[in-house]
């Protein structure tokens, strides 16, 4: 089987199996994937572009931002995070980069990621990380917009809701 026969099995292979898991839509309430509260399994997110690997952070090493509770493994991390939160925010929530590119939202394992422009993506496993990977920026602009417009139904559907 050619290379190029080959690659898109793969893809299409993986493209029924993250469809058939995760969801289409996203709540209000789970805007960032955070098992317990704490967002990435508990990773330090500065380390995956400080350090240019995930690092497991240490509850000692604490920040609340936007709900959510983020573990650092020093505390030299805590505080670059605290100084510019933006740049270290994982995309679409610390969902799966991947699916989220198919519209699905799925979670992640932390140590299948990449920085892209200085920004951090995260994915479900290996294979849909090499998936993701094989197209970075197209799948990029693919989820770009769909986390977009899931958050805004989201924030619909929640202001539906009323006080």
């Amino acid at each position: 089987m050619n290379m190029v026969v080959k690659n898109l099995v793969l893809m299409l292979c993986a493209t029924l199996l993250l469809s058939a898991c995760g969801k289409t839509y996203i709540t209000s309430d789970a805007l960032v994937n955070a098992n317990q509260g704490v967002a990435v399994q508990g990773y330090d997110v500065v380390a995956y572009q400080a350090s240019a690997k995930p690092v497991k952070g240490a509850a000692l090493f604490t920040v609340d931002h936007a709900g959510q509770r983020y573990h650092f493994s020093s505390d030299a991390n805590r505080q670059t995070f605290i100084d510019m939160p933006e740049k270290y925010l994982p995309s679409y929530g610390g969902y799966c980069a991947y699916a989220m590119s198919l519209g699905r939202v799925v979670d992640i394992d932390p140590l299948s990621w990449a920085v892209v422009d200085g920004k951090l993506y995260l994915n479900a496993n290996g294979f849909a990380h090499t998936l993701w990977s094989t197209n970075k920026r197209g799948n990029v602009s693919k989820a770009d917009r769909k986390w977009d417009k899931m958050r805004a139904e989201a924030q619909i559907e929640n202001s539906k809701k009323g006080p």
